[in-house]
């Protein structure tokens, strides 16, 4: 996520907050992951404890975070007032959700109308209208997600294997 919106200025055009807010995303986007999917989990019912049970998997990795940024010895989040908590719990929880693959096609149609508003106005001689800088947050995370098959090939392929012994897994359980 770092060198995705490094590399894309998302970095140097948002708030410190935003930076920090989109950082502990990208390190907690899957804290507690069970290696399955929630689809499975919700179809798999009792045969999971109840703190994944009916919950999509993204929402939990966000609850688990704030949990430990708030302890009383973790303190990450101490001397924030409640407003900046709750903005910061807002941004970092939308990022995190935003890596749920069951919403990658509203993601994709959010990108094509970002995409063709910039044609439009490119051909009008207009300046480009600016990207919402929580749009652009979850299109950073959610990339870097989904990038492994950019990076080089010993490590893309450590990450192939990973993932496809995680479905292989899962379909054992199945």
């Amino acid at each position: 996520t770092y060198a995705f919106a490094r590399r894309a200025g998302t970095l140097a055009r948002i708030s410190e907050w935003d930076r920090f807010a989109l950082l502990a995303a990208a390190l907690c986007h899957d804290l507690e992951h069970p290696g399955v999917s929630s689809p499975f989990i919700a179809k798999a019912g009792a045969v999971f404890s109840g703190a994944f049970k009916d919950v999509l998997l993204e929402k939990h990795h966000a609850l688990r975070a704030f949990e430990v940024m708030v302890d009383r010895d973790v303190g990450l989040l101490e001397g924030l007032s409640t407003a900046q908590y709750y903005n910061f719990r807002k941004t970092v929880t939308d990022c995190i959700l935003a890596t749920d693959m069951t919403k990658h096609a509203i993601y994709l149609g959010h990108l094509n109308e970002a995409i063709a508003g910039r044609g439009a106005a490119t051909k009008e001689g207009l300046p480009a209208p600016e990207v919402d800088t929580q749009l652009e947050m979850e299109f950073m995370i959610k990339c870097a997600d989904i990038s492994n098959v950019l990076k080089p090939f010993d490590v893309a392929r450590r990450w192939a294997l990973r993932v496809t012994d995680e479905f292989f897994l899962q379909g054992d359980v199945e």
